[in-house]
């Protein structure tokens, strides 16, 4: 598919943000080329005046890199202490516990490209499993070309400016032949049963011994496959709740395949570190845009341009 840049591809939804966060969150597609590379991107600015907000980063399934043009995060390290500041351009891998907290403060503006699975690898060749449960100066590990892209992002005047010209530069990075690898795709059948499914059945499917399919996922995607799919459960219940706030946790439970509530909190527990209602209303900057992205998968609206504002943790599809 030819990977034209123009307007986003996607909606860019605002999303309000709890506590201090007075401004705004926004998120947009990446352009249809780019789809099976990038999940979305999104955008945080706020201004604290006088406070600060504290986001726990729970386990998750993508990489990530983000771009910090404001104030730098505190990034709080909880597995074995010591504070320090984000990185101007931090490579993100997956997460498998709750290992860092961020302190927000002062004037916030950050832009995030959250890939799909196996996208990182694909575009930068760079094995998933050296980047999980750490994060990284990304010019560093990624090359020099990372930091024009910074500048580019740095001098764009709006959130859909940002996103063309992210598009642009994952355009050019783009493999002309399709890249996707069946590992990649055994990883988007498990985001899609929201990680309800059998491994057995994954590596069968990809012509894989259940070894050698273990060793592959955990290469391109950074996690093994049994937790990776605990993990996108527990996203896949974040955003359920999120999007009916209303929705009780037994029935969550249930829809999701875990053998009780119980089962549910001692996985909340391993991966969050907290219960499920406690943890749950402490994820805006993670949890929303997911919300989002998987609203405009379920509706297949890509309508460029507009903005939609959406309710904290509410159901922008209603």
């Amino acid at each position: 598919m030819p990977c034209a840049v123009g307007k986003p591809s996607g909606i860019a939804h605002a999303i309000e943000v709890r506590g201090n966060l007075r401004d705004m969150m926004v998120s947009s597609d990446p352009v249809p080329a780019l789809r099976r590379l990038i999940r979305y991107y999104y955008q945080v600015e706020a201004h604290l005046v006088g406070s600060h907000v504290v986001q726990p980063v729970p386990a998750r399934s993508p990489q990530a890199i983000e771009f910090m043009f404001g104030t730098p995060y505190a990034v709080h390290r909880l597995d074995r202490g010591g504070v320090r500041n984000a990185h101007p351009i931090t490579l993100i891998g997956a997460q498998t516990f709750r290992r860092v907290e961020l302190v927000m403060q002062g004037r916030i503006d950050a832009f995030t490209i959250v890939f799909q699975p196996g996208g990182m690898f694909a575009l930068f060749s760079l094995p998933a499993e050296i980047l999980t449960d750490a994060d990284f100066e990304a010019e560093a590990a990624l090359g020099r070309k990372l930091g024009e892209l910074e500048r580019r992002l740095g001098d764009a005047v709006s959130f859909a400016d940002r996103v063309r010209v992210a598009d642009e530069y994952l355009c050019a990075k783009r493999p002309a032949f399709d890249c996707i690898s069946g590992i990649a795709n055994a990883a988007t059948e498990v985001l899609l049963n929201n990680g309800c499914v059998r491994v057995s059945e994954l590596a069968h499917n990809a012509g894989l011994g259940i070894r050698q399919f273990e060793r592959r996922f955990r290469y391109e995607i950074g996690i093994p496959p049994k937790l990776y799919a605990r993990i996108v459960r527990f996203e896949a219940a974040l955003r359920r709740k999120a999007a009916a706030p209303a929705t009780q946790w037994t029935d969550i439970a249930q829809a999701l395949g875990y053998h009780d509530q119980m089962h549910m909190v001692h996985d909340f527990n391993r991966l969050s570190g907290e219960s499920p209602t406690a943890i749950c209303g402490q994820l805006d900057m993670f949890v929303n845009p997911e919300v989002v992205s998987a609203g405009r998968q379920r509706q297949g609206s890509y309508e460029p341009g507009r903005v939609i504002r959406v309710g904290t943790l509410g159901n922008p599809w209603e």
